[in-house]
């Protein structure tokens, strides 16, 4: 199925990306911990469900079915609190989860198809989640699981779930009824531990409004909440003509829609048109057949959605042209008090396009955060990260630009400062190895550094490297040049005085390049070491 780049779809790759920065915050938080708090566990557990239920509506099966698996995984250890789950091995299997829905989204983005296979991660996800629930979990998944293909472990009926049967027809008339009744289903979301209808394709089909209209929306609804606010939410409107619902019991909720209408009383009443409605509450759930889609309540109440839109940066660069040509043409203006107006409007639209322009550090320190998780597994170091100023707010084109250099330096840190945990422990430092990022406004410019307290910068093993290319001066002695002097060496072209060249750096990218790109955007990159205190790099950029 072939997707156009429509305000859906805008909706959905928007909202699923905040969701995955989100959801890499919060896991990258705790990656150091023993093990997820249970606030942590129910907020993964929620992003997962969350995009699981978008993916859902919008038909991506293989996204839906990565994080329905996933969803599975969270839901068993916030309801079982096992024991002795590897925390960095679940870290790293939901990063690559994270990995492969960016990877789909931006394959959207290019306007290609979201289908890429995602049965192996889905098989090392049921793996990891047999080895952490062993044979009764196993039994429990088996006996829930019925003529589904994807596993979801449901929460245990209380005696506090009421089962419902609701029926609702619409007036010939009614235009795009499967859109009214889609309005049901999310007004119903608020009560609703497990919510099936029929037909199930009310958006992914426009043909499913004529089968409404022919033979009425049915739905069956597990909820805690009484049969009186069952009926005070589907009563408050959407165009239809009658409502019918009846309480049944768990074995005919079960049954699904074979025994729908058998005793069903229908009472009619006329209601309008209510809420909007938003995509990502749909959850693609393998039932028996006719059995629909199922959409599962969220853990927790969800939060205010944000006011931000997404805007085309082609477009914003647009504007900005645009206001500086304006700019330009208010400064010709002859009358003196026009002019002033003139002027003072210009200056106030420059100010909000100029901050349009801003992001935040949030992201792409994030994303050297998990770099330093991934250095410290694959090389066994033991490496914290710890982030300053993500909070600040620098332009777009900066920010994106300097992705690149950042990760060449933040390599370079986990791979050649930090000690291992042996040697540093020798030194007599924490086993524990540290890079702090940070970013700030100062005096004009903003500054985005990489520290390190390992080793620090070998100053005779670079003068040493320096003096076998040429780059001395024979006639100055090593002690008259100065430590930024020697530093600078390191950004020349093919340095180096690294002899093995490892998976984290040394890949043929070397200072010279960090420092070609750093000047291209105007900035200047300067170098500080200590002997076995460690090492810092800053990026300085004019505002």
């Amino acid at each position: 199925m072939s997707f156009k780049r429509d305000d859906m779809l805008d909706t959905y790759l928007l909202e699923t990306s905040q969701i995955l920065e989100e959801l890499q915050t919060v896991v990258l938080k705790y990656k150091d911990e023993p093990a997820f708090p249970e606030d942590a566990v129910d907020e993964i557990f929620r992003h997962m469900h969350t995009m699981k239920g978008s993916a859902g509506f919008m038909m991506f099966e293989q996204l839906n079915a990565l994080a329905h698996k996933t969803e599975d995984v969270f839901f068993y250890i916030r309801e079982h609190k096992p024991e002795g789950v590897n925390q960095k091995d679940l870290v790293a299997l939901v990063l690559k989860v994270s990995d492969f829905i960016q990877g789909e989204l931006d394959r959207l983005s290019e306007g290609e198809v979201a289908d890429t296979d995602s049965g192996a991660l889905i098989e090392e996800l049921d793996e990891f989640l047999k080895h952490i629930s062993k044979d009764d979990a196993e039994d429990e998944r088996k006996a829930s699981s019925g003529a589904s293909t994807q596993i979801y472990i449901a929460p245990k009926d209380t005696k506090a779930s009421h089962y419902f049967q609701i029926y609702i027809t619409y007036t010939r008339d009614t235009k795009l009824a499967n859109v009214h009744a889609y309005k049901v289903v999310h007004a119903l979301k608020g009560v609703a531990e497990e919510i099936k209808y029929s037909p199930s394709t009310i958006l992914s089909d426009e043909k499913s409004s004529d089968e409404i209209l022919d033979q009425g929306f049915k739905i069956l609804l597990k909820s805690h909440s009484p049969k009186k606010k069952i009926d005070e939410i589907v009563s408050a409107g959407y165009e239809t003509r009658s409502i019918s619902i009846i309480e049944i019991d768990a074995s005919r909720f079960k049954a699904g829609f074979k025994l729908f209408g058998v005793d069903a009383p229908i009472a009619a009443k006329q209601t309008e048109v209510a809420t909007e409605y938003v995509p990502g509450d749909f959850v693609v759930h393998a039932d028996a057949p006719g059995g629909g889609k199922v959409l599962a309540k969220d853990s927790a109440a969800a939060k205010s959605k944000s006011n931000h839109v997404n805007i085309e940066v082609s477009q914003m660069d647009k504007l900005s042209d645009l206001i500086m040509k304006l700019v330009s043409a208010e400064k010709k203006l002859s009358d003196d008090k026009t002019a002033e107006k003139v002027k003072k409007l210009t200056g106030d639209i420059q100010d909000i396009v100029m901050n349009m322009r801003l992001v935040p550090m949030t992201n792409i320190f994030l994303r050297m955060n998990r770099i330093i998780f991934e250095a410290s597994r694959k090389m066994d170091k033991d490496i914290e990260c710890s982030i300053i100023g993500d909070e600040v707010r620098a332009d777009r084109g900066i920010v994106e630009h300097i992705a690149d250099p950042l990760m060449h330096m933040v390599r370079n840190s986990a791979d050649h400062g930090i000690e291992p945990s042996s040697v540093r422990e020798a030194a007599g430092k924490p086993a524990k190895g540290k890079i702090t990022l940070k970013a700030e406004i100062k005096n004009g410019e903003l500054l985005v550094s990489v520290s390190d307290d390992g080793a620090g910068l070998n100053r005779e093993k670079i003068l040493n490297k320096a003096k076998e290319k040429g780059l001395t001066d024979k006639n100055r002695k090593d002690s008259d040049y100065t430590d930024e002097e020697v530093w600078k060496f390191i950004t020349l072209p093919g340095f180096s005085t690294n002899a093995n060249i490892t998976e984290f750096s040394g890949r043929g990218v070397g200072m010279d390049v960090v420092v070609t790109s750093i000047e291209q955007i105007g900035g200047t990159l300067d170098i500080t070491s200590k002997a076995g205190k460690g090492s810092t790099m800053t990026m300085r950029f004019p505002l």
